[in-house]
């Protein structure tokens, strides 16, 4: 029990230090600032990233918190900026598609899901925020993927297949699928993790705090997918570009 009692003061320390610092920081700085062993203090940011709380830079072996700290608090703070903003356009979102909705970004080599917003319809699909799915076989990564370059994707998947054990991300399908969603506005696919469930998605205007993009997906049965994305799709898009002209005008623009 005490253990678990110092494991949850340490968690809420490091957001605090977060808080106060206002940037990503690394292990050995977020270590040393708080008194913590290096080893733990490891330990601690990899199992809040895992859980959705942090997100994690490759390039910088900088930590942040994800989108998913400020959504915790966005019923205390019913005024504040942006939180209940993005919660609306989830809801809404949900409400259009009767499927599941999520806010996603990429954390490491994976797709992560930061918030949901569960269907009212069922079955349900049972989607927990903090969820790590591979990159490469969701509507959400994809969406991400397709603004940066060939290369840039060619590396990254070179960097999952060498990381992952028993998984091969096939170069030339991911490059199939994020050329169509470059031409068509939006992403998707069906089968990508599970053979029956599927998912559509579009980037989002901003990014969070690591600067890393985030996507707004719809994820329910593939017969669905399969049949209506092009109609899922053009929604989502309208659903952005309305939200997107609300803070265009100033009307409760995120801090």
């Amino acid at each position: 029990m005490a253990r678990s009692v110092k494991s949850a003061r340490r968690a809420l320390e490091v957001l605090d230090l977060f808080e106060k610092l206002r940037r990503p920081a690394a292990i050995g700085e977020i270590a040393a600032m708080l008194g913590y062993p290096q080893s733990s203090t490891s330990f601690l940011l990899n199992d809040l990233r895992r859980t959705g709380y942090l997100n994690y830079d490759l390039e910088t072996r900088c930590f942040a918190p994800t989108i998913r700290v400020a959504l915790l608090g966005s019923w205390i703070h019913a005024g504040a900026c942006g939180r209940d903003e993005i919660s609306e356009l989830l809801t809404g979102v949900r409400d259009l598609a009767r499927m599941t909705t999520l806010l996603a970004t990429q954390n490491g080599l994976d797709l992560q899901y930061v918030h949901v917003i569960e269907t009212r319809q069922t079955p349900k699909l049972a989607l927990r925020p903090g969820t790590l799915r591979p990159l490469c076989r969701g509507a959400g990564g994809l969406a991400l993927l397709a603004e940066r370059s060939d290369a840039d994707i060619g590396r990254l998947v070179r960097s999952i297949n060498a990381d992952t054990a028993g998984t091969h991300e096939d170069l030339r399908r991911v490059l199939r699928y994020v050329d169509r969603t470059r031409r068509d506005g939006y992403a998707w696919i069906v089968g990508g993790v599970f053979p029956n469930i599927g998912s559509v998605a579009v980037r989002l205007p901003f990014n969070d705090i690591l600067d890393k993009p985030l996507g707004l997906m719809i994820a329910g049965p593939a017969w669905r997918i399969r049949s209506e994305h092009r109609a899922l799709g053009t929604m989502l898009r309208a659903e952005l570009a309305r939200f997107t002209g609300r803070l265009a005008v100033g009307t409760d623009r995120p801090s």
